[in-house]
């Protein structure tokens, strides 16, 4: 009799696997000082229809305004069950026995070669009947299964040597795939059929270090291109002291930084605040660059700030200021050059969820004035416009206070 499941079956199964599956195994990255880093995970789990080979999953990037991202652990979590039905069609009793092999593929970002799992198992003897011609049932038919042949088998690469793919504000695309062979050995004449019915998790964590508020003030920083070749850095400092000085650092990648300029601080008689400003000049006209600025103390004592950078294909990252910083629940977004268009407007927690969203329509506006329906707990979160036309994302980090 042919064998049925239904959709509730299913999904309960798939429920299940979901909620035991075992959590990642965390890449050993360490930030500059030593300590371990924090993590941010994103993952989907599919059913895989007996119809289908493959799928997409699709992942969102890392946002290089959270800190600094050290390395990137892609892993997948693998659980396949199996059915078959054989039928001896000869006019004669015949033994059988089934070899099954299979191979699982992720491919995608940061994954040459890809990640697999190679898996095959024999089955059998099977001792069926001559055929009655009776189809699918009887002394010369069996099935086989449900066979759980993988059981979450796992799966996973950690690159730490480039990260440039997995920053940005947009999604990362892996592709799962799966090939495969059955032979049928012990006659000639007979009546077979194989189906797989797979539960796919893929996921990326990612490891990054936060880059602490700095205990002198520094806030406001900004990245933005103010030509073909010219970016301009800004920030702002309160309390500052004439014995800092600002290491202006560039990257590539997000992750390896190299020097472009040092300034001193500058001090204002009867004030305590200072405003900077720091051109450089790039040498490229494709690709990413990213920045941030060191402070560094009299003692030698430095911190950071938020990674930010500009694409020389003409979409800026980062590129928004928030004021006041650190806020409690009213604060505006001020934009470099003045906006238009509706913005999908989300403040993200350092874990990636979405603790407000709202959608707001601009007008030729620099500023986005935001106040929240109610105070989140206080800590650093990230503040994301989106715009929806064209999917254009700024961004930048912003302290919550009590």
């Amino acid at each position: 009799m042919k064998q049925r499941y239904s959709k509730v079956s299913i999904l309960l199964t798939c429920l299940t696997l979901i909620l035991y599956l075992p959590l990642p195994i965390r890449a050993q990255c360490l930030c500059t000082d030593g300590s371990n880093p924090s993590t941010v995970s994103y993952q989907q789990t599919r059913l895989i229809r007996p119809i289908d080979d493959s799928t997409d999953f699709n992942l969102s990037q890392f946002d290089p305004a959270i800190g600094e991202l050290v390395c990137v652990n892609v892993y997948s979590y693998l659980t396949s069950v199996v059915r078959m039905r054989l039928e001896n069609d000869e006019i004669y009793p015949l033994n059988y026995r089934i070899s099954y092999t299979r191979t699982d593929q992720i491919l995608g970002p940061g994954l040459s070669p890809t990640i697999s799992a190679n898996f095959s198992k024999n089955y059998g003897p099977y001792t069926l009947a001559e055929s009655d011609g009776n189809t699918f049932s009887g002394p010369d038919y069996i099935f086989i299964g449900p066979d759980s042949v993988l059981k979450n088998q796992y799966l996973s690469r950690t690159i730490s040597s480039n990260v440039v793919p997995f920053l940005g504000n947009g999604t990362l695309t892996y592709y799962y795939k799966l090939t495969g062979k059955t032979t049928v050995t012990g006659g000639v004449n007979y009546i077979f059929s194989v189906s797989s019915q797979d539960f796919v998790t893929v996921g990326v964590e990612y490891n990054y270090c936060i880059t602490a508020l700095l205990a002198s003030g520094m806030a406001d920083f900004n990245v933005a291109k103010k030509s073909k070749e010219d970016v301009l850095l800004t920030w702002t400092t309160n309390n500052e002291s004439a014995a800092n000085k600002y290491l202006i650092e560039y990257s590539t990648n997000g992750r390896d930084f190299q020097s472009a300029g040092t300034v001193d601080a500058r001090t204002v008689v009867g004030s305590t605040a200072s405003k900077y400003e720091f051109n450089y000049k790039a040498n490229q006209t494709a690709g990413k660059l990213y920045f941030r600025v060191k402070q560094v103390q009299s003692s030698g004592k430095w911190a950071a700030t938020a990674i930010k950078g500009v694409s020389f294909d003409g979409t800026t990252v980062g590129g928004i200021s928030v004021f006041p910083n650190p806020a409690r629940a009213k604060f505006q977004m001020m934009f470099e050059q003045p906006i238009t268009g509706d913005y999908a407007v989300e403040l993200v927690n350092m874990s990636g969820q979405v603790m407000y969203n709202r959608t707001m329509s601009v007008q030729q506006s620099n500023v986005i004035n935001l106040e929240l329906n109610s105070q989140p707990p206080a800590g650093v979160y990230i503040l994301r416009a989106k715009e929806v036309r064209t999917g254009a994302v700024y961004s930048s980090k912003v302290s919550i206070t009590k």
